[in-house]
């Protein structure tokens, strides 16, 4: 029989291995390149074969190749190459990896193979789990943080319901930051211009104190200004009058009291950040062994904004000006004030026996203030104020006027992880506790300034000081031999979650038929019924957010908590076709906790339909589950030139959590009131919820390759099919743009349900079942070629990448419109670089370019809300810059 150590060598060796590959500097980890000695000096050497990659996906240091769960791993030095500075940069280089943002509250959206998450709350969970060094992350405004001086980053597809941190329905980015190193000393300073006043410096530090002593420094700058044409929005229409023409008085009509002249490095979309992290290495003796570090993040950036999609609003009479696609008018300037703070422990005692305990710790404070222009400059059309149109909206404003303010938030966090990892001949397994505890406190608001029926103000105003999720695990994990060849996997993990409200309230209303939000500071003259709106220059500080709770109306009490529970496994069996190449199948289920919102009075703070008042509800929505298959194969062929890996899998998706506004409940009308024909669903009660939705299967196969085509040269990259479709949602609402879907000739809106299913009543309906699900492109490809060019002591390094999709939707309404359809359409996208470097690779200069097609590319969807067109976030246009590295 075979030796099993081949396929599981001892702890000692894995620890070893992995050790030596962290220890690597980072511009010295080049995945097409080694070095050889000559004349004393290191020279840079075409390879003759791929190098190894190791992979911690099953929670032990393995070969990516000899890993049976679908994983990329992308190496620090193609991140830097490739400009990926932040998670949402990794778009595009992992198959089925899709990265949104949702610019108001800087959550990111992350989907993978169509699994996603919309919830951006300091009590919602991402269906992705983002871990930092293999410890779970919460939160996606943390998502933004800079990614720099790194090992790897590791990707894993599908349910991850045993190992990962706190189970994920859609699978796990792992951010491996670069280890000390005992044995050397030596660091790295980077410097890079680029597009748009671009700046950014990179330094790392590694210092060997001792045998068994290290500290690592590294610090990340990046500066740039905004990519958008960002002017004032001083706009002065006035009120219609009755004879068609309009009354400027001189003074904006919308909000000043932040309106300010901004530089182009404040502009929405620029960049201000900075990083710095320590880490120190401690082997206090040869079985124990400790890493602690301290990481702090800034962020002073001005944010994202939404925009109008111009291409799609060409030919309409909603068509952009002459400025183009990248142009907002902006009175509420773009403000973030985010800070995380975080401390990391790992702490791993060999036991003997193959044996090995690890323990693991993370602290995080997160900090962030943001001021975030909601509307972009949208506004009415003139010809299209004060119409009452035929499917209602109680007559077009003169003004469009909306924003949000994050005015203060505090998210703290501790995670736990307690791991016992065995080793033997035959067997390994993993098992542990996991434990994360979050406390998170925010103050939250919402202006909508002009609004029906007489152009005044409204809003909200969410004061949440203590907000709790709490989230406990153990789980099992192991492998076993049980037969030449053959390998056997099981695992379990059982998970308890509970989230908790306390102390929280919500002050204000969505009524703009009284001046409540003034406060008292701003008097409107009515005359005959009519009532003058105020114009920019008469809302205060005194006002609204600005003057805290005091100035709403009284609170709803949100103190509320609810428990939830689950099992979930993965089962496994791999087949060692040989040592270079392996066969795999896994079955694997993950669960994401359910959850509630803020209180809501069902019956529209009236009297119910059924005589009822004051149905107070949480809106609880239950837990989200997938169960994985897949079948695999993995290997190294044609003289260890050629990296394979091929994987189909199918995925049910049960319970899909949304969030949107949705019909809650229903209202009693008055005495010999009824609903008029252009609102026939007045009674509807309707508040912004995260529901479940039904049932999605998921198919598809993806492959990844590596190859040495010839000699000096690199190929690689990914091809993915992806059968993502609905399955049943019967209470899908279709109201997307409905008052102008006839003026493109597009599919009609469903009618309104009026029927006595209270799920359905005021919706939409319609039958979704086969439609596409959001982020989840049918085809994408990647092709990657690298060269290596000696050119006497020098190397050139030219590289360049292509990327496509085909068509990808937004919602699962799948509308196929060129005006107004929820899809970013089919497109290619290039990258392209050149490095320049000695061949002991002391220093470089590398001349970079991305997206070099130029292609407008939206990464999340919205409706326009003053006409037919649709309002969205985008990836960044074409950037070039030239970067310089120095090694010492």
């Amino acid at each position: 029989m075979r030796d099993k150590t081949t396929r599981f060598p001892r702890l000692s060796a894995v620890a070893t291995a992995a050790l030596l590959t962290l220890a690597l500097p980072a511009l010295a980890q080049q995945a097409t390149n080694k070095e050889e000695e000559k004349d004393g000096k290191k020279k840079t050497a075409a390879p003759n074969t791929l190098p190894s990659v190791t992979v911690t996906a099953t929670r032990s240091a393995t070969n990516l190749l000899k890993t049976p769960v679908s994983v990329s791993a992308l190496q620090a030095d193609d991140l830097v190459r490739e400009n990926v500075k932040e998670l949402i940069n990794l778009s595009g280089y992992v198959p089925n990896l899709q990265l949104g943002l949702s610019s108001g509250d800087s959550g990111v959206l992350a989907s993978i193979r169509g699994v996603t998450s919309t919830n951006f709350t300091e009590i919602g969970d991402p269906a992705v789990g983002i871990h930092i060094d293999g410890i779970y992350s919460p939160r996606p405004q943390g998502s933004l943080a800079l990614m720099f001086d790194l090992d790897r980053v590791e990707v894993l597809r599908g349910a991850q319901g045993t190992l990962f941190g706190r189970n994920s329905t859609a699978g796990v980015v792992n951010i491996i930051p670069a280890a000390p190193d005992f044995k050397n000393n030596y660091g790295w300073t980077q410097l890079q211009t680029s597009s748009y006043q671009g700046r950014q410096l990179r330094i790392v530090q590694n210092v060997s104190l001792a045998d068994n002593f290290a500290i690592r420094g590294a610090f990340m700058m990046d500066k740039r200004d905004g990519y958008i044409q960002q002017v004032r929005d001083l706009s002065d229409r006035g009120i219609k009058k009755p004879d068609g023409t309009f009354s400027p008085d001189g003074k904006p009509d919308v909000d000043q009291r932040l309106n300010r002249k901004v530089d182009p490095s404040d502009y929405y979309t620029n960049s201000d950040q900075y990083a710095a992290r320590v880490t120190a290495r401690w082997a206090i003796s040869k079985d124990l062994e400790w890493q602690f570090g301290y990481e702090h993040y800034q962020n002073n950036s001005a944010g994202e904004v939404g925009l109008k999609d111009c291409e799609m609003a060409a030919g309409t009479k909603w068509a952009c000006g002459p400025e183009g696609q990248w142009f907002a008018k902006i009175n509420v300037p773009g403000r973030i004030d985010m800070s995380i703070d975080t401390a990391r422990s790992n702490i791993t005692w060999k036991l003997g026996n193959g044996m090995e305990l690890g323990y693991k710790a993370a602290y995080a404070v997160q900090k962030r203030s943001q001021d975030h222009d909601d509307d972009g400059g949208q506004a009415w059309l003139n010809e299209d104020v004060g119409i009452m149109q035929p499917w209602g909206n109680w007559g077009n404003q003169h003004a469009f006027d909306r924003a949000t303010y994050t005015v203060a938030s505090n998210y703290k966090s501790l995670v736990n992880e307690l791991q016992l990892r065995q080793q033997t001949k035959d067997w390994r397994y993993v098992a542990g506790i996991f434990t994360m505890d979050e406390k998170n406190a925010i103050l939250f608001a919402q202006d909508m300034l002009v609004e029906a029926p007489w152009a005044m103000a409204y809003g909200q105003y969410y004061d949440q000081p203590d907000r709790r999720v709490e989230s406990r695990g153990l789980f099992a994990q192991g492998d076993m031999a049980l037969a030449e060849g053959w390998t056997g996997t099981a695992g379990i993990r059982f998970s308890k979650d509970r989230r908790s409200d306390k102390g929280g309230r919500s002050y204000g209303n969505w009524d703009a038929g009284t001046p409540w939000y003034y406060n008292g500071q701003h008097t409107v003259p009515c005359e005959l019924g009519l009532c003058t709106p105020h114009n920019g220059t008469d809302l205060t500080m005194g006002m609204g957010p600005f003057a805290g709770p005091s100035a709403y109306t009284p609170p709803s009490n949100n103190e509320h908590e609810a428990n939830w529970k689950k099992a979930t496994y993965r089962l496994g069996l791999q087949y060692d076709i040989d040592k270079k190449q392996m066969l795999f199948a896994s079955l694997a289920t993950g669960y994401r906790p359910g959850g509630f919102g803020d209180q809501f009075d069902t019956c529209g703070g009236g009297t119910c339909v059924d005589g009822g008042s004051n149905k107070f509800s949480f809106l609880e929505y239950k837990p989200e589950t997938t169960r994985n298959f897949e079948l695999g194969y993995k290997g190294r062929l044609f003289d260890n030139k050629l990296d394979l890996s091929v994987t189909l899998f199918s995925t049910d998706y049960n319970d899909m959590h949304t969030t949107g506004m949705n019909a809650v409940g229903q209202k009693k009308l008055a005495a010999g009131q009824t609903c008029p024909d252009w609102n026939p669903a007045c009674d509807i009660v309707n508040a912004w919820k995260t529901e479940n939705i039904g049932k999605a299967r998921i198919r598809g196969v993806e492959l990844e390759y590596k190859v040495l085509p010839w000699e000096n040269g690199t190929l690689s990259g990914y091809l993915s099919f992806l059968d993502a479709k609905v399955k049943s949602y019967p209470t899908y609402d279709d109201n997307w743009i409905c008052g102008y879907r006839s003026m493109f000739k597009a599919e009609e809106c469903a009618p309104i349900y009026l029927g006595a299913d209270a799920d359905k009543r005021g919706r939409r309906i319609k039958d979704v079942t086969g439609n596409r699900l959001p982020y989840a492109p049918k085809i994408s490809y990647a092709v990657n070629y690298s060269h290596y060019i000696p050119v006497g002591d020098y190397v050139v390094s030219p590289s360049v990448g292509m990327r496509y999709q085909s068509r990808m939707y937004f919602t699962v309404r799948n509308l196929d419109n060129d005006h107004i359809g929820d899809f970013q359409k089919a497109y290619t996208n290039w990258n392209a670089s050149v490095r320049f470097a000695p061949s002991n690779d002391k220093w470089s200069l590398e001349l970079w370019g991305t997206n070099l097609t130029n292609n407008i590319i939206k990464n999340w969807m919205g409706q326009g809300n003053t006409g037919g067109y649709t309002f969205n976030s985008y990836n960044p246009p074409r950037m070039v810059g030239l970067r310089a590295t120095v090694n010492y």
